[in-house]
């Protein structure tokens, strides 16, 4: 079975617990928190991913870390990781339930990038119309700055892409020009 897939049915057993204990938001938040510590802490990384340590050990020096900043249903999910050997799936896990919690909630996520910073009335406009479109409730967009695509902009919504830049435009101009 693939990791990807382990660690969804593991999100999902998260979430399902969370929404019995109706702490899902906690839980949501604590896990963009851990999210963006495992993402900027390299020492985190290690020790989770290093075969080297043993399981308890790994617990112990994560207990004074974690234990105190996170809820007791977020920890003793942690240590269930760790005593299953699963623990180096803590990012796809965390980036797993996020995906349920946002499904739950119809939140879209939708990553724009732009040649230049874009008005705040073109992203707001930009995020209704997806609203409405794809029957969301919410759309968080995040926007990179790319000055390669010259004009325009790439718009990816899960796995669609919408490439209407003029980096894109010059790009299919010279795969038709080639292909005659």
């Amino acid at each position: 079975m693939s990791p990807r897939v382990i660690a969804g049915r593991y999100a999902q057993a998260l979430f399902e617990l969370s929404l019995r204990q109706k702490n899902t938001e906690q839980i949501a938040a604590e896990i963009h928190a851990l999210l963006t510590l495992y993402k900027e802490s390299r020492l985190l990384r290690n020790i989770l991913e290093s075969p080297i340590y043993t399981g308890p050990r790994k617990a112990s020096w994560l207990r004074p870390l974690l234990e105190e900043r996170l809820s007791p249903l977020l920890w003793n999910f942690i240590l269930l990781l760790i005593r299953r050997g699963r623990e180096y799936l803590l990012n796809e896990t965390c980036e797993a339930f996020i995906a349920i919690y946002d499904a739950h909630k119809k939140r879209i996520r939708a990553y724009l990038r732009s040649a230049q910073p874009l008005p705040e009335a073109i992203k707001t406009s930009l995020a209704d119309k997806l609203r409405t479109a794809l029957g969301a409730s919410e759309v968080l967009l995040t926007e990179k700055v790319e000055p390669s695509l010259i004009g325009g902009f790439i718009l990816e919504v899960g796995t669609q892409v919408a490439d209407l830049s003029v980096r894109g435009q010059l790009r299919e101009i010279q795969k038709n020009l080639l292909s005659n």
